[in-house]
């Protein structure tokens, strides 16, 4: 069961209290699931001014996941969010304007919600920036920009983004211009970092401008889905998904092999389940060690439930020195990530947890 104080906060008013239990409610997290009382408390957070749970608002209000879709309601929350600050709000927003699906467009508005986004640091939000002031679209046309924007892209973004926006020029997706050139520029930043489909990808583009054949998109989805980074990702996933059935149906055995075989092959989701295997003595003979470890893996690896249970270990000097610093330092990871309750142990120590989860994303993600 939670923690009693959330629900003493939550009920005098805190609003990053309502929001985490808010998000336990969601998600079930150490509670059980109820969707109703996760709305009321997302609704009862936002009301006192959480930006934060605006956004999740107008997330579920979008995806239907636990109440019916409602554009109206998106709307409403998503511009609630994008006033209050949130960059994703605004990127979000922005798109909206641009492609005129649930509101009138307005490209004007939309480059100015893009670039708000862009100068709070969203690396989305810089590259569409210099893509619409390079095409003049809601503003005066300025190749110079465009590479500015670019530039400051390349400098925050991963290969994930960049993997993203050279698909996109090569392919015309999400109305972008086709331009091999492009494409392989974006690439190639990816394929720098390591980043395998970009390597592949980079490699294709080179193969097209020098006269080859160029592949389709179906093609190319192929090429990518028969790597051996593509296959082990398959199986990581597989494992997993078999070890939770396992788990679900009382067969401890199977499950703790199954998530060994999803944990070595870095699933960080696995590692936190291992973790907590080892710490409750489910299959194999309790040892805390073996968990912290497995813990701490889980939460360099990118878990934000490992996150979130680091910081509160650190917090609480359990099982490791007390150390307030390093237990921010892990809410603060587990909050970029979106484990949602770490904005209320955050809001314990400072004045503004969503401020410094925004400064702090770009270096914790």
């Amino acid at each position: 069961m939670a923690d009693r104080k959330i629900f003493h906060d939550a009920e005098a008013g805190n609003p990053y209290a309502r929001l985490g239990l808010a998000y336990m409610y969601h998600h079930g997290k150490n509670i059980d699931p109820d969707p109703e009382l996760a709305m009321k408390w997302y609704i009862r957070s936002s009301e006192v001014g959480c930006s934060r749970a605006k956004w999740e608002l107008a997330k579920i209000f979008r995806d239907g996941t636990i109440v019916k879709r409602d554009h109206e309601m998106f709307i409403i929350y998503l511009k609630a969010a994008a006033e209050a600050g949130v960059p994703e709000a605004k990127v979000e927003l922005s798109f909206v304007n641009l492609d005129g699906m649930h509101m009138d467009a307005d490209e004007d508005l939309a480059f100015e919600w893009m670039h708000s986004a862009a100068e709070q640091g969203n690396p989305m939000a810089m590259f569409m920036t210099g893509y619409m002031s390079g095409r003049g679209i809601g503003t005066v046309r300025d190749i110079s920009e465009q590479e500015q924007w670019y530039a400051r892209t390349g400098l925050r973004g991963d290969g994930e983004l960049f993997y993203w926006i050279g698909r996109n020029f090569e392919y015309g997706l999400f109305n972008i211009e086709i331009n091999l050139f492009e494409a392989g520029r974006w690439y190639k930043m990816g394929a720098d970092m390591g980043h395998g489909k970009c390597m592949i990808c980079w490699g294709s583009v080179l193969s097209a401008l020098d006269g080859e054949k160029h592949d389709s998109l179906e093609e190319r989805e192929s090429i990518l889905a028969d790597t051996e980074v593509e296959r082990e990702k398959i199986a990581r996933e597989q494992a997993l998904a078999s070890a939770d059935r396992f788990l679900e149906a009382g067969d401890e055995e199977n499950a703790f092999r199954n998530y060994e075989i999803s944990a070595d092959l870095g699933n960080p989701v696995a590692m936190f389940a291992l973790a907590m295997m080892y710490h409750a003595g489910v299959f194999v003979k309790r040892n805390d060690n073996a968990a912290l470890e497995l813990m701490a893996k889980a939460s360099v690896a990118g878990s934000e439930d490992a996150q979130f249970t680091m910081g509160t270990l650190y917090e609480e000097g359990r099982g490791v020195k007390k150390d307030l610093e390093e237990a921010i330092h892990h809410y603060t990871r587990a909050a970029a990530n979106g484990y949602l309750t770490a904005y209320y142990r955050l809001g314990l120590y400072m004045d503004h947890p969503e401020i410094h989860v925004r400064n702090s994303a770009v270096v914790v993600r």
